[in-house]
């Protein structure tokens, strides 16, 4: 809600002072950092879940009863499914961004800004779509680790079946190290 009362209020600018430099170089600082903060927003959440999921996974117990296993598997398909719709979410974002009527208006709001401000909105753009594309990336890999480990749960990974116990372990491992922490054995 916050992104559509910026972006009135940019459009608002440009309409009132077309010919004064000041208001339209606000105009364009507003609608930047609208634009940042919507994405910013997302990029967090999206790192925050993507965190949160590897620290669950990383929780996994050794050996477990049938419900157990049951809680497990369903905690980590619910993050998978939460990721999927921030990576969705971040997405949809690029797509509005990338539209012929967005493109449009940030061509028109470009025409009337000062060179300097044309550099610093191409240059906020270039970040922001090189975080969005680490951020996807970053969740795709976590996403891919989560459903392995749920294949391999599946499996019996808990309840005795040593290749899939092993396959898990090594899985963990790396979720661990994407995660920060020590890369050593987990069910062991």
């Amino acid at each position: 809600m916050q992104f559509v009362g910026l972006s009135t209020l940019v459009l608002l600018f440009g309409a009132l002072a077309p010919a004064q430099g000041v208001l339209t170089s606000m105009a364009a600082t507003i609608q930047a950092r609208s634009m940042m903060h919507t994405q910013a927003h997302q990029r967090v959440e999206l790192t925050a879940h993507s965190m949160h999921a590897l620290e669950l996974a990383l929780q996994i117990p050794k050996n477990a009863s049938k419900a157990k296993e049951e809680k497990v598997l369903k905690t980590l398909e619910s993050q998978v499914a939460t990721l999927e719709a921030n990576v969705a979410n971040i997405t949809k974002l690029d797509k509005m961004e990338k539209s012929g009527e967005e493109q449009q208006r940030m061509q028109k709001l470009k025409s009337s800004m000062k060179p300097a401000d044309q550099a610093m909105l191409a240059k906020m753009d270039e970040w922001g779509n090189r975080m969005n594309h680490k951020a996807k990336l970053g969740a795709t890999d976590v996403i891919s680790k989560l459903k392995n480990a749920i294949h391999l749960i599946k499996k019996g990974a808990l309840n005795g079946n040593k290749e899939a116990a092993s396959g898990l372990s090594d899985v963990l491992a790396k979720m661990g190290a994407m995660a920060g922490q020590s890369t050593g054995k987990f069910l062991h």
